[in-house]
């Protein structure tokens, strides 16, 4: 009798380390899907990243003008983007200018002056009316 509850308690004792083990390793995927090019939403299994890795990504000094650029992108440039909301060609213009421009200074080095060309384009965005 002893030895099975001393076996259980070994068991016990070795599982437990092992969940903890486990929790310092723990990974975080970042998506499930894509967009492709044509507006299609295609379901993959993105890059899974632990949270050490994906908080470092988030306090990268480009994360902000990586991620204004995706956004414009989503808004303005994919099929879908340009279905939902009613452009003209100059406001498209503008904000395609606006992100090449926000790229070319986020590329430079010159992160601040990069993020302010991109908000600006997304604020075009947020200002043209939805269908």
């Amino acid at each position: 009798m002893f030895k099975k509850i001393l076996l259980i308690v070994s068991f016990l004792v070795v599982c437990t380390g092992a969940s903890f083990a486990n929790a310092e390793e723990k990974k975080i995927c970042t998506g499930f899907g894509k967009w492709t090019e044509d507006g299609e939403y295609k379901v993959i299994r993105s890059k899974c990243i632990t949270e050490k890795e994906y908080q470092a990504s988030l306090s990268a000094p480009d994360y902000l003008c990586k991620y204004y650029q995706k956004s414009i992108w989503k808004e303005s440039e994919r099929p879908y983007g340009k279905k939902q909301y009613q452009y003209t060609e100059k406001s498209l213009l503008k904000i395609n200018t606006l992100k090449v421009e926000g790229k070319a200074l986020c590329d430079a080095g010159k992160l601040k002056e990069g993020e302010s060309k991109l908000v600006e384009a997304i604020s075009i965005i947020s200002h043209t009316r939805m269908n």
